[in-house]
């Protein structure tokens, strides 16, 4: 089993470049701390969501892991662009919001936040949510499960079905896509590829449908592909393709991570039992226990920047055009920041430093969503189960470095 706290062997001469490597990934903390206090360096060449490995060719990048210095490239909006021109240049559909920058990231946003109303994805939801959950679990029962195969993954995909406006079987489908798309597992060059057409196509298909039910006049649901189409913002509406890619950016950042997510969450309770056992007396604590899960073993690792001017950044002189990869999960555990931070820490008092869901304009709007998914499965594990026990190696991934998650995640649910 591979654990955060696990240090291995690094060597004095290790660099950034080294940080892409499988070993690295299933375990990056460790190498995030050798860093981390050394000059930036630069020459990390890693794949943004969508590209392709052995077809795209990545622009090396300055690799940024301190606390500091993440918030301030995230504040510094007006020099580092998320403006992904890679992914540009790639075959990959660009993402909403993620990759824009203002003034058109304000008017997307302002949309955005009106289609996500706190009805239309917490309260509507949330329901449906519990009792999904509850289908999911009568599924595998008790007994030995294997978490990250049959119950992670699926809770997410299946938000996303609910919250578009897609049929719930498609839910398997969206969990390859994400899963392709967010180049962390293993894929061939050409299953990427095949998985990138085949999530525009699903997404175009179901938008023009969407577009012809309004049009004629036919009752449609009040979901978010409905509220995309609908909404206007001081005259400005989505433009149809805009549409489609807020749902695909939708699927691809919210499928895949949530299911790291709750298979680190499950991590930590295979690891600790006496934490179950804590929560399932106190259920006001699985809130707290979400929010050091997230600061602690946060899935999404780093994400990229372009710099749009000459800049200094923490000593670093980083030039007009280059690429910065700011490191959220290394942050989330600088000790100029967080005290013993490689330790579980239940009501850590400084909590709401974590940077696992941004800061500044790009602070992800999905966060509550992910949050209350990650809620209503502990909660419903603690009703259903007494105990919590490993039941074998849990392995973590090693096919990509954007996401920190388990591959494997053996687990007995005792009734």
């Amino acid at each position: 089993m591979t654990h955060a706290s696990t240090k291995p062997y690094i060597p004095d001469e290790f660099h950034v470049r080294d940080l892409y490597h499988p070993d690295v990934m299933a375990n990056p903390y460790p190498y995030y701390a050798h860093l981390r206090d050394e000059p930036i360096q630069f020459g990390l060449e890693d794949y943004p969501p969508g590209t392709i490995p052995g077809l795209d060719k990545p622009y090396p990048a300055w690799v940024v892991l301190k606390h500091a210095d993440v918030q301030e490239v995230c504040r510094r909006a007006d020099v580092f662009s998320s403006r992904d021109i890679m992914q540009e240049e790639s075959e990959a559909p660009t993402l909403m919001l993620v990759n824009h920058d203002d003034p058109r990231h304000a008017e997307l946003r302002k949309i955005a936040q009106m289609a996500f109303s706190p009805k239309r994805v917490m309260s509507d939801v949330a329901p449906w949510m519990e009792t999904t959950v509850e289908a999911q679990l009568d599924m595998v029962g008790g007994g030995t499960v294997d978490f990250m195969q049959d119950l992670a993954p699926n809770l997410p995909a299946l938000v996303m079905t609910k919250l578009i406006g897609t049929p719930e079987e498609d839910y398997v489908l969206l969990r390859r896509w994400a899963n392709a798309f967010m180049v962390t597992s293993d894929f061939t060059l050409a299953e990427r590829q095949q998985c990138n057409i085949e999530l525009w196509n699903y997404y175009q298909s179901a938008v023009d449908q969407r577009y012809a039910d309004i049009e004629t006049g036919k009752p449609v649901p009040d979901d978010l592909m409905s509220a995309f189409i609908q909404t206007e913002s001081n005259g400005s509406r989505l433009t149809r393709e805009e549409v489609v890619r807020f749902c695909l950016t939708l699927v691809v950042a919210g499928a895949e991570t949530t299911g790291y997510l709750l298979g680190n969450l499950i991590d930590v309770l295979a690891d600790d039992p006496e934490m179950y056992a804590t929560l399932r007396t106190d259920r006001s604590l699985v809130r707290a226990f979400i929010e050091e899960s997230l600061r602690r073993d946060g899935p999404v690792q780093r994400l990229h920047r372009v710099c749009t001017q000459d800049y200094e950044l923490g000593g670093a002189q980083i030039r007009e055009g280059d690429w910065v990869a700011i490191f959220h999960a290394s942050a989330n555990r600088d000790p100029a920041v967080f005290e013993r931070p490689d330790e579980f820490i239940l009501k850590r008092p400084n909590m709401i430093k974590q940077a696992t869901f941004g800061h500044g304009i790009h602070h992800c709007m999905g966060a509550g969503i992910a949050r209350n998914e990650a809620a209503q499965m502990i909660n419903s594990l603690l009703n259903r189960y007494s105990r919590l026990e490993s039941a074998g190696e849990r392995v973590r991934q090693r096919g990509g470095l954007l996401n920190y998650g388990l591959e494997t995640c053996p687990v007995n649910l005792v009734v």
